[in-house]
């Protein structure tokens, strides 16, 4: 019996050995796999990171050259609307200096009309002036006459030398018409000397006046041409400057257009960067997942040697007690039947109390805590990619060896295995703790291992008793 359990042990062994180089081949090539695949990450990371960069430096390169291109264009409006005004302020003095030519067309008229007036008043000036010599004569004539002829006498015999009162009267009468005739022509061509005389003050005042403002405008007229020829160089600077902002425009544009390609392939370039990094992390998600079942199968199969190491040693343990039994039986073979009853009973009672196990408590713990900061799954049954509470505690239990039995809920681990009594003082390193609604593992330091929520995951922080305890149950 005993050699064939020892071959048993020694069987299972080599086979878990070499399942054990198996598995090793493969995580080993896996993880060179996700080495090489990590480092090719890491590589594409840093060219996005490098793309980025430049992508950025072009995109603010854009981004100053667009302040850039604003400043133009306002520079271009304003200097458009400054050639503008000054081609109103051109058209505005153009139509001052016609007006100006009118006005001194107007006045050349003017002048033309009072110098036509002055050659006439001066005409009717030299003739007024003639009569009135001539008036002047004739009375100097008359008046030498009468004072030859003996002066008033004269007028007296004239009167008076006559043969009727009648004629006498009619004599009078003519002397004195011509006295009259005398002055009155004296005084109407001295009259019109006067008036001919101020008119043509007058007319050559008013032509000196006409003269006068003709120049005025022609002076006007000259500093309007200024101010246009001013106006039009102005306006060729501006028409100068304005080429000269739409070339750098144009040139500015060309530049953003380059950028905004050259902006463009790196975005392609990036674009295409993060789906081979995606595409790498996926792949390295499955090497993780793969690693991670690897690694479970694994250490399922260490728990399942150690159990199958711990049943050998416990059998052959076993075998020795009961060969020293036998041994001891036959020595005391002579005995009393009674003696020998008792010793056999004695020895069937040892035999039951004997409940052997080669996994420990610590061992369980140390095992679970391995899980932790994987995530939780309502419903999961995977200790790498989600699990939940009651699960957690089946799988632990299972692949450690000390439970061999179907799924059960959280209520289910509170009838299985043996019961702990004396409360969380009686309990031990890798039993259940059994609560409303949830099931952990105790560390047998006052602590728990426990699928805790999708919140948090697998976690080893919270005391056995942060809430009520409805049962503790051991498998070991």
């Amino acid at each position: 019996m005993k050699k064939r359990i020892v071959c048993l042990v020694l069987g299972l062994v080599m086979m878990f050995s070499q399942t054990m180089s198996v598995f090793a081949t493969t995580e080993q090539q896996l993880k060179q796999q996700k080495s090489q695949a990590q480092s090719q990450l890491n590589a594409t990371n840093d060219e996005i990171d490098n793309l980025s960069r430049k992508q950025m430096q072009v995109q603010a390169e854009i981004n100053s050259m667009d302040a850039d291109m604003v400043d133009l264009m306002i520079q271009i409006d304003a200097t458009k609307e400054d050639i503008a005004n000054t081609e109103n302020s051109i058209t505005e003095t153009q139509n001052n200096i016609t007006a100006k030519e009118t006005d001194i067309a107007v006045k050349e008229s003017d002048i033309q009309t009072k110098t036509g007036e002055i050659e006439q008043t001066k005409e009717e000036l030299v003739q007024a002036e003639e009569d009135r010599d001539q008036q002047y004569e004739d009375m100097k004539k008359r008046i030498k006459y009468i004072y030859e002829n003996g002066g008033d006498s004269a007028w007296v015999n004239m009167i008076f030398g006559t043969d009727s009162f009648t004629s006498m009267l009619n004599r009078a009468e003519y002397a004195q018409s011509m006295h009259d005739y005398d002055r009155k022509s004296l005084e109407k061509y001295r009259e019109v000397v006067a008036q001919v005389t101020q008119l043509k003050e007058t007319l050559e005042t008013q032509k000196t006046e006409l003269e006068n403002q003709k120049a005025e405008l022609e002076n006007q007229k000259a500093e309007l041409e200024s101010q246009k020829s001013e106006l039009e160089n102005q306006k060729a600077s501006l028409e100068s400057q304005k080429n000269d902002l739409q070339y750098q425009q144009n040139s500015l544009q060309a530049s953003i257009d380059q950028k905004k390609a050259a902006n463009s392939d790196y975005a392609s370039q990036i674009e295409a960067a993060r789906q081979q990094a995606r595409e790498i992390t996926n792949l390295i998600a499955q090497q993780n997942a793969e690693l991670n079942r690897l690694a479970e199968e694994r250490r399922a199969e260490e728990a399942r040697r150690a159990a199958a190491a711990a049943a050998a040693e416990a059998a052959r343990q076993e075998a020795a007690r009961r060969q020293q039994a036998a041994s001891q039986n036959s020595s005391n073979s002579s005995s009393s039947g009674s003696s020998t009853s008792s010793s056999s009973s004695s020895s069937s009672n040892k035999q039951e109390t004997v409940k052997p196990s080669g996994v420990s408590g610590a061992a369980i713990v140390a095992y679970a805590d391995q899980f932790v900061g994987n995530p939780y799954v309502w419903g999961g049954n995977s200790l790498t990619n989600g699990i939940d509470c009651s699960h957690f505690v089946y799988q632990v239990l299972k692949n450690c060896g000390v439970y061999s039995g179907g799924y059960v809920t959280s209520a289910g681990w509170r009838s299985q295995g043996r019961a702990v009594t004396g409360g969380i003082s009686q309990a031990q390193a890798g039993d259940v703790i059994c609560y409303s609604g949830h099931v952990a593992i105790y560390d047998g330091h006052g602590g728990i291992v426990e699928a805790k929520g999708s919140k948090w995951g697998i976690t080893h922080d919270r005391s056995a008793t942060h809430t009520t305890i409805l049962a503790i149950r051991r498998f070991i």
